[in-house]
This record gives C-alpha cells, sequence and structure tokens, in this order.
C-alpha cells in the first residue's frame, strides 16, 4: 500500500471505552481498535494514553509505518467532556503529528453518523446521558452531559452512585436494609467499613457506570433498583419531551450502553419518534474529517446568562 496515501483515523471516546477506525483514501476501512475511556473532563491525560494506543495499534494491524503516515492522516476524534477548551487544546498539542486534527464531542459525531444534517436528535444513555441535536446545516446544540458529579441523571455513574447512596443509608441503619440489591452492591464495594471506604476514595465514573448492571438485574426484586429506574426514567422522558415539544424535532436517535435497558419502560407517546440502534459515530467523524458534514458549533458555547 502506499504509504503516500491519504488516511482518516477517526476515534470515538466515551466514558467506558474508546472505539478507533483507520480508513483509506477511498473511505475503506483498513484497522480498527478498542480501548479504554475517552473522556477528556474527567482525565485527559489517560484519553492522550489511549488514543495513542489506538493510534499505535491501528497502524501496527494495517502493517503501515505510523511515523510515516502521520503526516498523510487527517484525525478526527469525538471525545466526550470534548466542550473543554483547555483539555482540546492539550489533545490537538499532544497529537500535532496529523495532516491535521479535528476534535468534536462525542454526542456530535453521532450526529454526523445519522447522514442527516437539519431537524433530528441523538440521545445517548450510556456512562453519562447526552443529547445532541441538528438544528440547522450551521448549529448544533447539547442537552445535559455536563459530566461528573455535576449532571447526566440517568446514566451509568448515576446510577451507580445512587445505589452507593441508597446502600450506605442502609448500613448506617436509618434505612431498610433488607432490600434485595443491598447485598449485591456490597459484593462489589466491599462488605466492612474499611474496604468500602477503600473502594468509593478509588472510584472512577467508570467503576460507578459498571453498577448499573446490578440495578437492571435485580429490578423485579428490589425496591430500590425500581426507585432509581423510575427516577432515571422521568429524566429520559423530560428530555424527551423537551426535544418534541420546545425544538419540535420528530426524529431522535436513541442510543448507548443503556439504551436498550431503558427502551421498554419509555411511554408510547415517545418510542413513536425513536430510532433505534442506527448510528455509526466513527463513519460521522469521517464524514467530518472529508467535510461531508459540519464541524460543531454548539450555540451552547455562545449563551449568556446574566
Amino acid at each position: 500500500m502506499n504509504n503516500l496515501s491519504n488516511y482518516y483515523f477517526c476515534v470515538d471516546g466515551g466514558g467506558s471505552k474508546a472505539l478507533a477506525n483507520l480508513y483509506d483514501s477511498n473511505e475503506k476501512i483498513i484497522s480498527s481498535s478498542k480501548t479504554d475511556a475517552g473522556n477528556i473532563y474527567n482525565d485527559v491525560c489517560e484519553v492522550e494514553k489511549n488514543i495513542s494506543i489506538l493510534w499505535s495499534d491501528c497502524c501496527k494491524k494495517a502493517k503501515l509505518n505510523k511515523n510515516l503516515i502521520c503526516k498523510n492522516t487527517i484525525a478526527s476524534f469525538g471525545l466526550a467532556g470534548g466542550r473543554s477548551l483547555k483539555n482540546k487544546n492539550l489533545i490537538k498539542k499532544k497529537f500535532n503529528i496529523f495532516k491535521k486534527i479535528i476534535i468534536s464531542t462525542d454526542g456530535h459525531i453521532a450526529l454526523a453518523g445519522t447522514s442527516m444534517k437539519e431537524s433530528m436528535a441523538v440521545l445517548n444513555i450510556g456512562t453519562g446521558v447526552v443529547a445532541h441535536l441538528m438544528l440547522t446545516n450551521k448549529f448544533s446544540q447539547q442537552i445535559s452531559g455536563w459530566g461528573y458529579p455535576y449532571g447526566d441523571k440517568a446514566g451509568g455513574w448515576w446510577i451507580g452512585l445512587s445505589l452507593i447512596t441508597e446502600t450506605l443509608k442502609s448500613l448506617d441503619g436509618y434505612k431498610d436494609n433488607k432490600d434485595y440489591i443491598i447485598k449485591k452492591v456490597l459484593k462489589e464495594i466491599g462488605t466492612n467499613d474499611l474496604k468500602i471506604l477503600n473502594w468509593l476514595s478509588n472510584a472512577s465514573p467508570k467503576d460507578l457506570a459498571k453498577l448499573a448492571n446490578i440495578l437492571f438485574a435485580a429490578k423485579k426484586k428490589s425496591k430500590i433498583a425500581n426507585k432509581i429506574l423510575n427516577e432515571g426514567i422521568n429524566e429520559i422522558e423530560k428530555i424527551l419531551e423537551y426535544i418534541l415539544s420546545k425544538k419540535r424535532i420528530k426524529k431522535i436517535y436513541f442510543t448507548g450502553g443503556l439504551s436498550n435497558f431503558y427502551a421498554p419502560y419509555i411511554k408510547s407517546k415517545f418510542t413513536k419518534y425513536l430510532v433505534y440502534n442506527s448510528v455509526n459515530p466513527l463513519l460521522g467523524a469521517l464524514l467530518i474529517s472529508k467535510k461531508k458534514f459540519p464541524t460543531e458549533n454548539l450555540i451552547n458555547d455562545k449563551r449568556i446568562y446574566l
């Protein structure tokens, strides 16, 4: 393969994992890779390391010399926490090896992955919760996605935090400690105070998000699980109501690792507008890099509240 060809290195970095494709000039995937989290708001140094791993692995699998092709490669990254200007600039500085680098939020490359340029939205429910709306060819809007520990109600880390909070209340004795889910949580975080404190002091949003599986597995046996689940459903439906009623967007792509768990509980008045499992964020990153989809231009970053 000609090392002077143009390549496109695309990364989709979320709260729990990061995926990458290396494309040739004909938009053919020539290699893929996967590693840990890609949220630059939570830990930009970890993301720098993970992107380097993805780049090296993609080049190795494609049997290409990464040091030779980088100057002929356009990098397009969609990263959770991508609104952090400081951390975005750190990523750009770290990866100035590329011919060009474009950094979007992970939500924006999901929008691009729909191949539609206006009047649609993507609601992603994974480690966090974030909706991106394509308003026109020029502007998009983000809803939620403020990150740990301030927002993202209904997302994986919020579920984990809620389970931990209810478990600790039960351990202290002023809440019912007979709920089925308490033992399940303790099995993960420790069964005495010192072990629990150690787990809490080292827990990341990704660690909290892993506890979400406990909730969905226990929903038929646990009052606590159902209480948290109902709060999450209510939050999701409020976001959907805003998108449908206030923004008058009638096509909403419902994505993310937890979307399938929530889907059966969403009211039918919302589900008729939802599109399931139809988004390819890495394709979106490629389309952005080839100027086939607008680069991110968030109205959020232009708003003034006072």
